[in-house]
């Protein structure tokens, strides 16, 4: 009779293990401003709640030297630029927009949509550890991109930020797709969205 019991009790919990897997949600979307008002309003809490000031929070980082683009249409692209110290936010505390690049069409790369953890794996985890950084940028707020939701769920990548595309990322994406000659002097940027300041001639 015992062993009866004990096999009735064995059964429940196994079946209320699996109930719990099929209770995990799974992630259809994520949104840009949510997840940042999120993040401002846990460290807006920390600041009423700490007697010690605590830390502010992180600024503002706009590239690494591995930046995944994610488009309109959810399609993927990859650019690489030469290594970026993104720790301290350019030695500015009011660095607010992003700096101008020199991104040509050229550098961006289409990715495949079912290729995007191998990719990023064979990229980005081969390189020394404080290299293992990955800013996500999206053209929407919202991100339904089924290969990046899936990446979020399996990452292995240590450090990564998502924002929204700069200006500078959006018109040489567009450049890229039309196939059009593309000269950076020519664009009629909005100086108020990238700073130049620290512009090669």
């Amino acid at each position: 009779m015992k062993r009866i019991v004990i096999g009735i009790i064995v059964c429940l919990l196994f079946a209320n293990c699996i109930k719990k897997e099929k209770i995990a949600p799974k992630r259809n979307s994520y949104i840009i401003s949510y997840e940042d008002k999120k993040l401002q309003n846990y460290y807006d809490s920390i600041d009423k709640k700490s007697k010690i000031k605590p830390p502010p929070p992180p600024q503002k980082i706009f590239y690494s030297d591995n930046q995944l683009i994610i488009d309109k249409n959810n399609n993927l692209y990859f650019y690489q630029k030469e290594f970026i110290q993104i720790l301290c936010s350019y030695g500015h505390e009011n660095d607010t927009i992003p700096d101008f690049l020199g991104i040509k069409p050229k550098d961006i790369i289409k990715i495949p949509q079912n290729s995007l953890i191998d990719f990023l794996n064979e990229n980005i985890l081969s390189k020394e550890k404080g290299r293992q950084i990955l800013i996500i940028a999206s053209q929407n707020d919202t991100i339904k991109n089924t290969a990046f939701l899936d990446f979020l769920k399996h990452n292995k990548i240590p450090t990564y930020l998502i924002r929204r595309t700069t200006q500078e990322e959006d018109t040489v994406l567009h450049y890229k797709k039309t196939e059009k000659y593309y000269y950076s002097d020519e664009i009629k940027w909005d100086k108020t969205k990238i700073n130049f300041s620290f512009k090669s001639n």
